[in-house]
């Protein structure tokens, strides 16, 4: 994705907000796909969902997909579920690996680089009678979402990356899906 500043500074974080279910669409939820975030901390939010500006460690939460884990060996220890951002390891801008999902049942893997600060894993917590592709019904954790972007409200935390474009230079946001299977 690309953007650029026509005449002024403008803020730019954009996502991409796809549903993933490496099982199938009508393979119920992803609760038991594996996943693993190369993160090593993400952003606190308050009750409304808006980063606080503080970072966390992921060590010792819910939160740490360092090593793979299913979705659902500590979803419950969540209150709705994951929707929280990550911050990625490596160095801002360069492409690197920020997830990785398989499911075993069926053998795919989606590995996902990006060139973005943050990765937001969201899964599907308030999907509720949703009828989709061949009128079958998603529910609650029916998939899930990895959206890379710069920190949720950048823009109001001078700690988090800027998302300020200026005239004369160029957003780009780079996501590499790569898909396989496992054996």
């Amino acid at each position: 994705m690309k953007a650029k500043a026509l005449n002024k500074a403008t803020p730019v974080n954009l996502a991409q907000h796809t549903y993933w279910n490496l099982g199938n669409h009508n393979s119920g939820d992803i609760l038991s796909e594996q996943v693993q975030i190369f993160a090593s901390h993400y952003t606190p939010v308050d009750s409304q969902l808006i980063p606080t500006g503080k970072f966390a460690t992921v060590k010792g939460t819910p939160y740490d997909f360092l090593k793979p884990h299913t979705v659902g060996s500590r979803i419950n220890k969540l209150e709705n579920g994951y929707d929280i951002n990550y911050v990625i390891d490596g160095v801002d801008g360069k492409l690197k690996k920020a997830a990785v999902v398989k499911d075993k049942k069926s053998g795919r893997v989606m590995e996902l680089f990006t060139n973005q600060a943050g990765v937001q894993f969201y899964t599907a917590n308030f999907l509720k009678d949703v009828r989709g592709k061949g009128g079958y019904v998603y529910e609650s954790h029916g998939a899930l979402c990895l959206e890379t972007q710069a920190f949720p409200d950048s823009v109001n935390h001078p700690n988090f990356p800027s998302v300020i474009v200026y005239p004369g230079k160029e957003y780009k946001h780079v996501m590499v899906f790569k898909f396989s299977i496992s054996s």
